[in-house]
């Protein structure tokens, strides 16, 4: 049995505007677990269950609703430079792209020594990141496919939703909308409403992540002038993605790559819901594409965790009331 896994220091930041609080053990480094030992800890039955405690330090009262933790676990193998696992208030992720650039501004911050160039072992596979001359981190994402274009769900409101469904390290259901976006409630509103459809329809993707096809993007053309195209990306846990979503980007790119719609090592520009910017290429392989994401990363805080067994909110109150 592996010792519990305590969690004691943070590093918060966020990447062009959504957060990330990178976890730390008590001497300021990896844990000394690996990422499969900490995976099969938590994994029962056969089912990876994060423990309500852990899922709540990316929750209110401990952290802003759009969250992401990245536990910073030990490599497995000499090439890696660690391992992470990502998670939000409501489940753990395959992938994260912003925080994995958060992940990387962190480790920069805290040893002058971290390589411009390192490879991070994540659940879904390895990306490699890229500390650029102008501050920027970029990554290269595992690898992103087109899984189904053109799928069709009937909303509850009525109407039909029409879109692709996708793999960047989550699964996507992309839409594609022709006018500009909205309040960032009313698409909100719309995008819980794909959300149910593919739940009330049983729709599932590949074999990835038990095919759980758990974020919804909206897209739409740019407010930005130096944009090709503008997102606002539903979480799994019903907030919104205050970045342009690194695997939700990677997830496009596998679409409009397989639609002919972008060259290889084209440069895209992904606007997020906020108005922040990431710039993406990719590169073919024989399934799909290996999307390369570009942003900027900004520490914010350092902390101590408190765990206090009689605390109410220990495992968390992020819903909104009713």
């Amino acid at each position: 049995m592996l010792p519990r896994v305590r969690f004691e220091r943070f590093v918060d930041s966020h990447t062009e505007g959504e957060p990330t609080r990178v976890l730390l053990s008590s001497s300021g480094g990896p844990f000394a677990q690996t990422l499969d030992e900490v995976l099969a800890r938590w994994t029962i039955d056969g089912v990876l269950t994060i423990p309500p405690e852990v899922l709540a330090l990316a929750a209110h009262p401990r952290a802003a609703d759009a969250t992401v933790c990245a536990l910073l676990c030990a490599p497995s193998k000499a090439t890696a430079h660690c391992g992470v696992l990502f998670w939000n208030a409501s489940a753990v992720l395959g992938m994260c792209g912003h925080a994995t650039i958060g992940l990387a501004r962190t480790l920069a911050s805290m040893d002058p020594k971290f390589p411009s160039h390192a490879l991070f072992e994540t659940r879904v596979g390895d990306v490699t990141i890229e500390r650029r001359a102008d501050g920027r981190i970029a990554f290269a994402n595992i690898e992103s496919r087109l899984h189904a274009r053109d799928v069709e769900l009937a909303l509850e409101t009525g109407g039909i939703a029409r879109g692709d469904v996708a793999w960047g390290g989550n699964w996507f259901f992309i839409m594609r909308l022709e006018r500009p976006m909205r309040s960032l409630h009313e698409e909100s509103v719309f995008a819980s409403a794909i959300a149910r459809a593919i739940e009330r329809e049983h729709l599932r993707a590949g074999p990835e992540n038990n095919g759980l096809i758990d974020h919804v993007a909206l897209i739409f053309p740019p407010s930005r002038h130096d944009a090709d195209a503008r997102n606002f990306v539903l979480c799994p846990n019903g907030t919104f993605d205050r970045s342009p979503c690194g695997t939700g980007t990677s997830a496009l790119l596998a679409s409009v790559a397989a639609r002919g719609q972008l060259a290889p090592m084209q440069l895209w520009r992904q606007e997020s819901a906020i108005g922040s910017l990431f710039e993406a290429q990719y590169t073919l392989t024989s399934r799909g594409v290996i999307a390369t994401i570009c942003g900027r990363a900004f520490i914010i805080g350092h902390g101590t965790l408190v765990d206090s067994v009689s605390d109410p909110a220990r495992t968390g109150c992020w819903e909104e009331p009713v």
